[in-house]
């Protein structure tokens, strides 16, 4: 810019009194500002973004500088102010006019000419958004000084003033753009053109993108489209494009796909770069020159568990204070006063067992301490033994205390208190402090000899040396087993395996989490777990054999193996070539995954990401999966674009309605509008009982089933599901040898995922620890070494149904227990799902009136013993209730004082019963007329000789 002019300031008389301005001049690039004591302020003209302002006062005039600094020059000669801020503007025109152009040229290229990206907002903010922004301010002076070319852009940039609501116009007018422009690409891409939501997540090509896909909506389609399309639209050469596959088989099939899709649309390219996240750090290491042996225990799980047994036996046999920490560790600690009602405390006896190393099976933590001790100190012991035929009112049943050593004649109970009697939450603290009292009383009375050791004794890590003392008291010899002998005993009761399963597990979620050994102190210690210190000393000398002896023979695992490649990438010892990848089955992603694409990202020029999977299937926790990295995607990978698929082409209307509004009820789940392509007028999710002819037969159940859906679809496919394999097993050796006209196949619940089939049966729908949902509690300590899951109840189980139930096309039975079923069952029914129920033992009714009368949690089942047939609760273990069989419709029948009642609420019959027994009462004749009398009236033994008057309200109709 030439020199125009130089003005001098002529203030005004007021403005000769207090201004410091000597003059103004605009000097090529600059607007200068000259101080009467010969200082300058110099102002860059192209950081101007508006014409200037004159405001006149009534002695003087000010202009106004439009900058970021709000500059003003005040106390001018109003005429010269006018002339200078003219003058001023003509020369903000010509830079304005180039502002302008350069605003249109900006938003060609960041959102017109490709995706608007989130990298690209602040580049739009200051070079277009901006400028918007003063335009609206000052209209008049632009409309005086700028184009009619200008003019116009402005006006439709202005249109927006909001910046946020301007981004989602321009990236919704591209996605329009590309969607006509693309039209014919989309139809013939796949074998069914793709749909709407499948097009946009092709399109959509920010910073980070999120592809939430509901089951069978069509991901692979989207994933293989959205690289043809990259390459056919020369925004990325194949060599640029990296596919990241969960594992081997998912990377093999998305290989297929692409190459089959680029053939039938006639677009020859090459295949982009296809891996597993194990094989891509492989990769990366080889191209950094990184020697990598992968140890044999990454591909042989039975190797690594052999090894890991040696290596504690050794350990057991060697080191005292090891073994004693093994064994103490066997469980992990459960304090019941934890327990906030009933019904956790009875599911928390009912799912876990408690084996000690006597063989005996406790009920809880506490007592499985104590009889461990005892053993291990060569005391013999029973548990809960009858202490005497004795009946009393008082305790309500016979008398059975926690142990009894027999040698000395010694009881032994532990009581469930705190040092001022508290009990648990459920239990009415006087009642229980009564009954202790009684029975020491009884004791007393009996002259035997009562032991007793408190919950308060745990609690302060004095529970042994208190048992000691008594013992010692009643001069009871304590021989502590050898080691050999406590070796023996672990390896041949199981406990041995079972401890080093338990610890290969905390092994793998410890590597794949990344953990020191400070972390893994903090995380055991954060689940209060009360032997934190303990079970972190154990697991870190666990992890550090195993890292000598990965050292000792120069291997590798697979965890180290995103380490040490996320490591290469960081130290610059491999060049990133990537401007685009795409990541399947996200949900599933583990934290060292994520880190590793975080480093690539990082470290490459300007990548691109997108990442496909759902939340809804989110199963894998247990191999490092965290489900957080989808469901608060903004918040820890970045912010993106988001978009869901949500038509499906696999199941009907009647399987998405079951399944999405089940998966739903979590609120950490995204919220999906599933629409299937399919739709269907009647149920097609299907409850059957596990009975045959009244007894409980899986396997039989599942074989009818398969003939039934034979006899309508002779050639469908069938898949048989269940939690465990263990229930596949048994089934698949019943159906072996019969003759089947349709392929069937075994699924875990697990395994299925990603596959389908015509037809599903899944089975093992039970309560309990081997259930599903499973209620097992004996994985805490796994549990608190993975990442951390959201806090919604059995939220994995539910996704793991939502996965089971979308693997069909058609229909989907479940076969549960009507006497024992889940609490996924019971939510099914007591809820009223759209489901058909195909026996009337799951009516809502009958599942209502089978619930135990004593008990929060159990369900009352049919049993047959010596005296006939009876109904007793599935918490055998905590529940002792037994119930009669109605005589008119064979339900439960609960006992009152004089009669039993029909749980039925369609029959209600009442059989009269003993008031002093509880036998049944038998109508009698005699000369007198008709009387009841008690049926044990001719027994040998404890026979009955009541009678009472007839009441037709006590007689069975």
């Amino acid at each position: 810019m030439s020199i125009m002019a130089q003005y001098i300031a002529t203030p005004s008389w007021l403005g000769r009194f207090f201004t410091r301005i000597k003059h103004v001049s605009i000097e090529q690039t600059e607007l200068v500002v000259h101080f009467k004591n010969a200082q300058t302020q110099r102002f860059l003209i192209k950081d101007f973004y508006n014409f200037a302002a004159l405001n006149n006062h009534v002695f003087s005039a000010k202009i106004i500088l439009s900058d970021d600094r709000n500059t003003s020059i005040s106390f001018l000669n109003k005429a010269q102010a006018h002339a200078l801020s003219y003058t001023i503007n003509n020369q903000f025109s010509q830079l304005l006019e180039q502002k302008v152009n350069n605003a249109k040229a900006v938003l060609k290229r960041y959102a017109l000419d490709e995706f608007l990206r989130d990298s690209s907002l602040k580049t739009l903010k200051n070079n277009v958004f901006l400028l918007g922004s003063h335009y609206n301010k000052s209209k008049s002076t632009w409309l005086e000084h700028l184009s009619p070319a200008s003019i116009k852009f402005l006006n439709i940039l202005s249109s927006t003033p909001d910046n946020a609501q301007a981004v989602v116009l321009l990236r919704q007018k591209y996605e329009q753009k590309q969607l006509a422009l693309k039209n014919d690409f989309f139809n013939k891409i796949e074998s069914n053109p793709l749909t709407i939501e499948q097009r946009l997540a092709v399109i959509r090509d920010n910073d980070k993108n999120l592809v939430l896909a509901a089951a069978g909506t069509g991901k692979t389609s989207v994933m293989v489209a959205k690289a043809l399309n990259l390459i056919t639209s020369d925004i990325a050469k194949p060599e640029q494009i990296l596919v990241l596959a969960y594992n081997k088989s998912a990377a093999n099939e998305l290989k297929e796909r692409f190459i089959n899709r680029a053939v039938q649309a006639k677009l020859p390219c090459k295949t982009p770069t296809i891996l597993t996240f194990h094989a891509l750090g492989l990769k990366l290491l080889q191209s950094a020159k990184k020697p990598v042996e992968l140890s044999k225990f990454a591909t042989d799980p039975i190797l690594l568990n052999s090894w890991l047994t040696q290596w504690v036996s050794k350990k057991l046999q060697a080191d005292p204070k090891f073994l004693k920490t093994f064994v103490d560790l066997l469980h992990e600690p459960i304090d019941i006063f934890s327990f906030n009602n009933n019904a956790e405390y009875e599911r928390y006896v009912r799912d876990n067992e408690y084996r000690s190393l006597a063989g005996h099976k406790v009920k809880g933590y506490q007592e499985l301490l104590i009889s461990n001790w005892l053993h291990l100190h060569s005391v013999p012991h029973s548990y809960e033994a009858t202490y005497q035929p004795i009946y009393t009112e008082q305790l309500q049943s016979k008398y059975q205390p926690d142990f009894y050593i027999p040698q000395y004649n010694l009881y032994l109970e532990h009581f469930g208190i705190d040092r001022r009697g508290n009990t648990r939450a459920d239990i009415d603290k006087k009642h229980y402090n009564e009954q202790i009292a009684f029975k020491r009383k009884l004791h007393k009375q009996n002259g035997t000899t009562l032991l007793e050791t408190f919950h308060y004794n745990w609690l302060e890590g004095k529970l042994e040396q208190t048992l000691a003392k008594q013992l010692k008291q009643h001069n009871v010899e304590l021989v502590p087993l050898s080691s050999d002998e406590i070796f023996h005993t672990l390896n041949n009761s199981g406990q041995l395996q079972q401890g080093v399963d338990k610890y290969i597990k905390c092994l793998q979620a410890i590597r794949v989490e990344q953990l020191s050994h400070q972390q893994i102190e903090q995380r055991i210690k954060q689940s209060a777990i009360k032997n934190y210190k303990q079970y972190a000393a154990l697991l870190m000398q666990i992890h550090d054999a195993y890292i000598n002896e990965l050292s000792l023979h120069n291997s590798i695992d697979f965890d180290d193996m995103i380490i040490q490649a996320t490591r290469a990438v960081k130290n610059g010892d491999f060049k990133v070539p990537w401007s685009h990848i795409l990541v399947d089955e996200f949900q599933d992603i583990s934290s060292a995954r994520m880190a590793f694409l975080n480093a690539i990202i990082k470290h490459g020029n300007g990548i691109r990401f997108t990442a496909v999977g759902d939340d809804w299937q989110a199963i894998y926790r247990f191999s490092g999966g965290n489900l957080a990295l989808t469901t608060q995607f903004n918040e820890l990978v970045g912010s993106h674009s988001l978009t869901m698929l949500q038509k499906t082409f696999r199941y009907n209307n009647s399987i998405g309605d079951v399944a999405g509004r089940f998966v739903m009820q979590n609120p950490e789940q995204y919220k999906k509008h599933i629409i299937t392509h399919t739709q269907v007028t009647a149920p097609q999710v299907i409850l059957l009982d596990d009975l045959y002819q009244g007894i409980k037969s899986i396997e039989i159940k599942v074989q009818q089933t398969i003939s039934t859906i034979e006899k309508n679809d002779a050639s469908a496919s069938i898949a048989i599901l269940s939690r465990y394999r263990y229930m596949l097993n048994g089934v698949q050796q019943h159906l072996k040898g019969k003759k089947r006209t349709n392929p069937l196949y075994f699924w875990t619940l697990h395994s299925a995922k990603g596959l389908e089939a015509d037809y599903c049966i899944i089975i093992g729908f039970e309560q309990g620890k081997l259930g599903f949902p499973s209620d097992s509690q004996d994985n805490l300590l796994v549990d608190t070494l993975l990442p951390k899951q959201d806090s919604f109840t059995h939220s994995q189980e539910r996704r793991l149904l939502y996965v089971g139930i979308t693997r069909a096309k058609h229909k989907s039975y479940l076969i549960a227990d009507p006497y024992a079923c889940s609490a996924f069952i019971k939510e099914l029914i007591n809820d009223d799902y759209p489901i058909h129920l195909a026996s009337d033992l799951f009516k809502k009714s009958q599942l209502q009136q089978r619930q135990c009368i004593t008990c929060s949690d159990g369900l009352i089942r049919p049993k047959s013993g010596k005296y006939g047939d009876y109904f007793s609760c599935t918490n055998t273990q905590l529940c002792k209730t037994k119930l009669r069989v109605c005589k008119s419709c064979r339900s439960p029948s609960v006992d009152k004082a004089t009669y039993s009642q029909c749980t039925n609420q369609e029959c209600r019959a009442r059989q009269p019963i003993c008031e002093k027994c509880g036998r049944e009462m038998r109508l009698r004749q005699s000369k007198h007329g008709e009387f009841l009398g008690c049926s044990g009236y001719a027994l040998k033994e404890h026979n009955c000789k009541n009678t009472r008057k007839v009441k037709n309200n006590v007689i069975s109709n």
